[in-house]
């Protein structure tokens, strides 16, 4: 893991109650204490007082009276301010909500023959206790899930170079094991088999528990809205290498008016190739002019440098999360970006960013750094 930011402080809720009631506990005992001295002392004196003499003392049993009824609404005062310090506090002490989004998935070619092996589970082994510990978890699917035969695994074995990938349905279970909770569609490799490929693939990811978002052509539905913690999340997928960046714009400005967190997850870039395009960096600007409080891409295969816009932060590519790429280092490694938002009066806000690490395996499918 790297590129960890600490978390703020959050409020020591107990150390605060148990200070006024400490405080308020001292006032009293410091009041009833100098009021009973007053009132031993006047009582040894009272039968050398004169009946005029005694006025004064019954002024001061009066005034003690008075000094009780003030401590105990003083009392009830600081009952009213602690209950209020704690409900506004306690939001400030729960712990964030945690969104993890990671790159490519390729189950097909030399990632299936593994899977067929060792079974679609063993690839993820790494990563699932990571995905567990976070509430949620998101990746780019690329390609379908259908039953159609593979035509980059051949039966006896052998891979070919056909780019048309599909993925089978027993692999997707692996996701939802692994703690995935959505993937985005919005890619490259999604109609390898069609319309027909897309709606299978839907069916597949319902049946395992996985929902997705985003579509190959940037169609009109193309958001998923998710509640966490009291917290609403808008994911919203854009394949750059078809048109509709209208609809997808029109979609974030309409969920951001609607309150939501909106995270936009573009499929864009030239592969293989460590710097954003000029084009990218315009298109991160118009997500976030439009709203987005966070971009996160992917399609190049490697890691692209990042930087902060307007106080969003854009990764242009995390890389492959898995794939059977393995010709380079670039392409070896990838990145899990974790996001920490809190609530507050204005809404879910990002409070932290931690990066982490990750590189493919030939035998293992991912690891962990």
């Amino acid at each position: 893991m790297y590129g960890e930011n600490e978390p703020r402080n959050r409020l020591p809720i107990m150390s605060i109650i148990a200070a006024i009631f400490f405080g308020a506990g001292s006032l009293w005992a410091g009041a009833q204490g100098v009021q009973l001295a007053f009132g031993h002392s006047r009582e040894r004196s009272a039968p050398q007082l004169s009946k005029v003499d005694m006025i004064p003392a019954a002024n001061n049993t009066a005034n003690i009276l008075n000094s009780t009824r003030d401590f105990k609404k003083a009392l009830s005062d600081t009952t009213s301010f602690i209950e209020d310090t704690v409900s506004k506090a306690i939001p400030l002490s729960s712990p964030p909500t945690t969104i993890l989004i990671g790159g490519d998935i390729m189950l097909d070619r030399k990632i299936r023959s593994i899977g067929q092996k060792k079974g679609y589970d063993y690839l993820f082994a790494s990563l699932s206790s990571l995905f567990r510990s976070a509430d949620i978890v998101i990746a780019n699917l690329e390609g379908p899930v259908t039953t159609y035969p593979s035509k980059t695994l051949l039966p006896n074995g052998v891979i070919t170079q056909d780019l048309t990938f599909t993925f089978a349905p027993s692999s997707i279970k692996a996701l939802a094991n692994a703690g995935i909770t959505a993937v985005s569609l919005a890619n490259n490799h999604e109609d390898n088999f069609g319309a027909a490929g897309v709606t299978e693939t839907k069916q597949w990811l319902k049946k395992s528990g996985i929902k997705w978002f985003g579509s190959p052509w940037n169609t009109a539905s193309t958001s998923l809205v998710l509640d966490s913690k009291g917290m609403k999340i808008a994911f919203v997928g854009y394949h750059a290498f078809q048109g509709g960046i209208d609809n997808v714009l029109a979609q974030i400005r309409q969920l951001t008016k609607d309150g939501n967190f909106v995270i936009v997850m573009p499929h864009w870039g030239p592969e293989y190739t460590p710097s954003p395009t000029v084009k990218m960096r315009t298109q991160a600007r118009s997500f976030i002019a439009a709203g987005a409080k966070a971009v996160i891409g992917s399609h190049p295969h490697v890691i692209m440098s990042n930087e902060t816009i307007a106080g969003v932060p854009v990764y242009y590519s995390v890389g492959n999360l898995i794939f059977d790429q393995y010709f380079s280092d670039e392409v070896l490694n990838g990145e899990i970006v974790k996001l920490e938002l809190v609530n507050g009066p204005g809404g879910p806000s990002l409070d932290n960013v931690v990066v982490y690490g990750t590189k493919l395996d030939r035998v293992k499918g991912v690891v962990l750094k």
